[in-house]
């Protein structure tokens, strides 16, 4: 059988299984187990190795102790305080609600790396003000996903982390890259809000007249959100300063979550134990991804079908724009049916080598792929944020209304994308500038 059919059938049978709702992880595994039992059985030396050397890479330290802290930020009551700022600060203005939860969506990214936090409590605490305030679902809805899916791009992410550590390229360099195109989004975010709002009013009324705030009463809001900033410092401003390695800005960052509940008076028993349980169930998902992934890539590598793709890509019309562009495609049109963490860790060491040999740069790559799958975030079927935010609305608001919601957001994403593909410098010149 030609290697072509064979490569042909590996994919086929990895999407088969997919479609089928086996586990990613077992998925991507076993079809490597699979095809090297038939194949090439040899390959199947290297199945043990990828249990136990893939899990202990020192890169993956941050990723729990990131996870951890955005759990225990959730419980804070940290997006309360920043929610009731924007309130009063903007809530006078048409949309302005709506424009506030993008802005502290987009904070919580900041200091979480993660999308789930943001979208659940911000959900959870700004859909119920908005609707008592006659807002458009859409609207409502539409920012907290957009909004929420920030926390994919704008560093700490975690993204960035599994993906740098498949590209060996620097994770402070990717949380660099991916700071301005993730400020980009959020800005893009509020002006269509704002601008939509403005000729129709009856999308995002302002709150009445007569709840009026003094300047007092806005300035102490505004102190109310220090530990905000605080925790930006502690986590981003160590890495950036070269006072810490991510790992133990990391560690830095738990600690000082877990002493801001314990300040606020929220560290309960079961929120430490949510918090931990949460945190156990993502690192877990997330490595037994990375060992399918291995494992499906190691045997794809063994059957020679790497270099096929590798000559098949490269002799493509269009030279590096036209293949980058179908990087892109294949990573959208995934993002559709798989979740992110399954998508960077198969398509990064596929893509890599094509890249390296393009002379593209890893980090500026690494920005289109994250903002790619955040796109994806927002896409149906499988858009995760979709069903995040579809787990804590009202029973009353069905799929159509959430779908509906995004559409404006997924097209503001994909301007974002095009930008930073023509002008790679919004990416990369606060790396470069750190040099």
């Amino acid at each position: 059988m030609s290697l072509e059919i064979v490569t042909l059938l590996y994919f086929a049978c990895l999407f088969g299984t997919l479609f089928l709702g086996l586990p990613v992880a077992f998925a991507l595994g076993g079809t490597g187990v699979v095809f090297a039992a038939i194949a090439e059985p040899r390959a199947l030396m290297a199945i043990p190795s990828a249990f136990y050397s893939t899990p202990w890479d020192a890169v993956l330290v941050t990723v729990p102790l990131f996870l951890f802290m955005g759990s225990l930020i959730r419980y804070s009551g940290i997006a309360d305080a920043a929610y009731d700022a924007v309130y009063k600060l903007i809530g006078h203005i048409p949309g302005g609600l709506a424009i506030g939860t993008v802005q502290v969506c987009t904070i919580f990214a900041a200091i979480t790396g993660i999308t789930p936090p943001a979208t659940i409590t911000m959900g959870q605490i700004s859909y119920p003000s908005m609707m008592r305030y006659k807002y458009s679902r859409k609207i409502a809805i539409g920012s907290i996903g957009a909004g929420g899916a920030l926390g994919a791009l704008i560093p700490p992410s975690v993204p960035f982390i599994f993906y740098g550590l498949l590209a060996n390229a620097s994770i402070g360099k990717l949380f660099l890259a991916g700071l301005l195109p993730g400020i980009m989004l959020a800005t893009f975010y509020g002006i269509y809000i704002g601008l939509r709002c403005k000729f129709q009013p009856e999308l995002g009324p302002p709150i009445p007249a007569e709840k009026k705030f003094s300047r007092r009463e806005k300035a102490q809001s505004l102190l109310g959100i220090w530990p905000f900033g605080l925790l930006i410092i502690i986590v981003l401003g160590s890495i950036w300063g070269g006072i810490t390695t991510p790992a133990e800005a990391a560690a830095f960052g738990a600690t000082s979550a877990l002493l801001l509940n314990l300040f606020n008076g929220r560290l309960t028993t079961q929120v430490f134990k949510d918090s931990l349980a949460t945190t156990l169930k993502l690192t877990g998902m997330g490595l037994w991804i990375l060992i399918g992934a291995n494992i499906f890539l190691n045997i794809f590598n063994t059957l020679g079908s790497q270099e096929l793709i590798t000559n098949a890509v490269l002799a493509m019309p269009g030279g590096t724009t036209g293949i980058l562009l179908l990087m892109m495609l294949i990573i959208l049109l995934l993002g559709m049916v798989m979740d992110d963490w399954a998508i960077i860790m198969l398509c990064t060491p596929l893509f890599l080598p094509i890249i390296e040999l393009l002379g593209v740069d890893k980090i500026w790559f690494g920005v289109l792929f994250i903002v790619n799958i955040q796109i994806a975030y927002l896409t149906p079927p499988f858009g995760f944020v979709l069903f995040w935010i579809k787990s804590i609305l009202p029973k009353d608001v069905g799929w159509g209304d959430v779908y509906g919601s995004v559409g404006p957001f997924v097209i503001l994403q994909i301007i974002g994308l095009g930008l930073i593909f023509i002008f790679p410098s919004i990416a990369t010149w606060l790396p470069n500038l750190f040099e």
